[in-house]
């Protein structure tokens, strides 16, 4: 898959880019390799994200569902349509060095994504686990506040907060399932980080 993000770290570039291949694009073609439904009728793909049901209408690409999506999110839809492609799950969970090309990212997800969570709930677990209810994440018994989430169908992130205290601070993980390496690039990994935490802040309201 081509790197997405380093075009002036704006979203409306790789947005008009994407949208064009998606305009030329076989929408028989995305609908298998996705494993997404596919309405032949009403021209319409089925998306499951982050617990909403979405419809994505090609070839104009006009989504609905329970809440409006960002540009970072409408072009990650763009992106599992074009070059991502469904994986059953392994089992494993891994960090997101692990995962191809995630070395070189590493840096940036790290302050992007890890920091960011670690600090804004590292003193704060009785809210992390709100937000997280809110978002219909599951507990699981790793880190001392830890849940697993679903970003798409299949596709599973456990986010692992260790909490502060007045000698240590807060530490984080963020764990992807091991098929995120047929749907996703590295980059596009450090978005959904992104999206997500967003949406996170946006449910504490």
């Amino acid at each position: 898959m081509e790197p997405i993000y380093g075009k002036n770290n704006k979203e409306e570039l790789p947005l008009e880019y994407y949208l064009k291949r998606y305009q030329e694009g076989d929408p028989t073609e995305m609908a298998p390799r996705c494993a997404l439904p596919w309405d032949e009728a009403s021209h319409t793909f089925t998306i499951e994200f982050l617990g909403g049901t979405y419809t994505v209408s090609h070839p104009d690409f006009t989504i609905t569902g329970p809440t409006p999506l960002t540009n970072p999110e409408r072009i990650l839809f763009l992106r599992y349509l074009l070059d991502g492609a469904y994986a059953l799950p392994g089992g494993e969970y891994l960090t997101y060095r692990e995962f191809p090309w995630g070395e070189v990212y590493l840096q940036q997800f790290t302050g992007r994504c890890i920091k960011r969570f670690a600090f804004s709930y590292g003193f704060k677990p009785e809210l992390l686990r709100q937000v997280m209810e809110r978002m219909g994440a599951r507990p699981i018994s790793q880190s001392d506040v830890g849940y697993e989430l679903t970003l798409m169908r299949g596709l599973t992130m456990r986010f692992l907060l260790w909490v502060g205290d007045e000698e240590f601070p807060p530490n984080a993980q963020i764990l992807f399932s091991d098929n995120f390496r047929s749907a996703f690039t590295a980059e596009d990994m450090a978005n959904i980080g992104d999206i997500v935490i967003s949406r996170m802040k946006k449910a504490q309201s």
